[in-house]
């Protein structure tokens, strides 16, 4: 079971599917290793993937079905970064994110985005590595607009974004450019990620607890890899 709204845009298949994945692997019997585990769950979710290593994790980028996996590249505790997510609305979503990838094709910015993949992908891996907030704020807010930008400009066209989430937006780029570092990334809905260094937190916190339309605030840290913690008795 998940803790959190599923279908509405936060990415919620990625945790079942890896709880899925290590929950019916063991079930089954398998003694998988990580990598395995992290092909299985992509099954389910391509970001179930990225659930599977700990910390800081990257989908590596390949054409070759036995290489699609994710790694970790650093540990939980190598950034303090915080999680806010602004709920702005936990109602399922009308088109879920399968039929948005089957519309990406449609649109004509498709071609060009997943062209610079790779640089904004070694722009955001070396930000990690070197705990630069900025160069991270930067690109993380870019690939974002740019695969909204791809859904506004499919056919047929998918508008995800509410006016919170364009309030809650702006408001984290007015913290950024007074000093805060804060900075956000939205999934296929409207639900803001607003990713923050853990000693800003609080006041993250309180001021999008403060914008009009948030409903609620759910806070995430860097995890641990996916594991069983218990075994249920067959009776």
């Amino acid at each position: 079971k998940n803790n959190f709204p599923m279908g509405a845009g936060i990415a919620s298949s990625a945790s079942a599917f890896a709880a899925l994945a290590v929950a019916a692997s063991h079930a089954a019997g398998l003694d998988l290793t990580e990598k395995q585990l992290s092909q299985l769950a992509r099954q389910g979710s391509g970001s179930a993937c990225r659930s599977i290593p700990s910390g800081f994790v990257e989908w590596q980028i390949s054409e070759c079905e036995a290489d699609s996996a994710a790694v970790s590249i650093a540990p939980p505790e190598h950034w303090p970064l915080v999680d806010h997510i602004a709920i702005v609305n936990q109602e399922h979503k009308l088109v879920g994110s399968t039929a948005g990838h089957d519309l990406a094709h449609t649109s004509i910015l498709q071609n060009s985005r997943v062209a610079d993949a790779p640089r904004r992908l070694e722009i955001c891996r070396r930000a990690i590595l070197q705990r630069e907030f900025e160069a991270l704020a930067e690109i993380i807010e870019l690939d974002c607009n740019l695969m909204h930008a791809v859904m506004m400009t499919s056919n047929p066209r998918l508008l995800y974004w509410e006016p919170t989430t364009l309030a809650v937006m702006e408001q984290v780029n007015a913290w950024r450019a007074a000093g805060l570092l804060a900075a956000y990334t939205i999934d296929a809905g409207p639900n803001v990620h607003v990713i923050c260094d853990a000693s800003h937190q609080a006041l993250v916190k309180e001021r999008l607890e403060g914008i009009s339309g948030v409903a609620q605030v759910i806070t995430a840290h860097p995890g641990g890899r996916a594991e069983l913690l218990s075994e249920m008795s067959p009776n």
